[in-house]
């Protein structure tokens, strides 16, 4: 269960992310407090990770995850941390998961003062939980590589965030990708409104000039003709 708004604010925001970047994968299975039951009589060996993400599972109703039944254990897990809960997800749980068989574990902490740093991946290599690197840029952005999702897990503008190399952007929520549409919907129908206006001055200002032509051409045949009618009388000798 989240211990506060931070805690349930970053866990689903992960998972909301998560499953809209994965949406229409048919063997994937992204839970969000789910018991996960990792032994046989398994009623007392379930942990409830914040999040977690299954390949190869296929998604659906299900009141638990059993490592028996769906054959496997979960690839990644997450766990947001808390003073209440620091202990036990880096301690008990951590092994739990290593022993489960879990890819990867993540750390993360939505309060500060948990972590340090706010987010931590620990990669399963010959069973044994490994921490991998993390970068940190000078705005004080904390990355860390998941080889699994194949995307960087960022602590960036005070939440968890994913960026992806390979489009350089960082994932969305639904509403979020929805307002970046919208407003982008709006800005090219204003582009057009100013395209066709400009190209509608262009095509007055091009009527104009020809029309401007044209009474010049007048005028000059005008003259021309008045002027070869005075050459005309000044020869006539009548």
């Amino acid at each position: 269960m989240a211990t506060n708004v931070d805690h349930f604010d970053w866990s689903m925001g992960c998972y909301r992310m998560l499953k809209h970047r994965f949406r229409g994968r048919r063997k994937l299975l992204i839970a969000c407090d789910m018991l996960v039951l990792y032994r046989r009589g398994e009623d007392g060996f379930a942990l409830a990770p914040d999040v977690l993400v299954s390949f190869g599972v296929p998604p659906g109703p299900r009141a638990s995850y059993s490592v028996r039944r769906e054959g496997k254990p979960p690839d990644v897990v997450w766990e947001f941390g808390a003073p209440v809960t620091i202990k036990g997800d880096a301690g008990q749980k951590k092994e739990t998961y290593r022993g489960m068989g879990v890819r990867e574990y993540w750390l993360v902490d939505p309060v500060g003062g948990v972590y340090e740093p706010r987010v931590q991946g620990f990669e399963l290599v010959d069973g044994v939980y490994e921490r991998m690197p993390s970068e940190e840029g000078p705005d004080g952005t904390v990355a860390v590589w998941s080889p699994v999702l194949q995307l960087e897990q960022r602590f960036a503008d005070r939440r968890l965030r994913f960026w992806d190399r390979a489009t350089a952007q960082y994932l969305e929520l639904p509403e979020e990708e929805y307002e970046r549409r919208r407003l982008e919907a709006e800005a090219r129908v204003q582009r057009d409104a100013e395209a066709r206006r400009a190209a509608e001055a262009r095509a007055e200002r091009a009527e104009r000039a020809l029309e401007a032509e044209k009474r010049a051409r007048k005028a000059l045949e005008e003259r021309t003709a008045k002027s070869e009618a005075v050459s005309r009388g000044t020869r006539d000798p009548t």
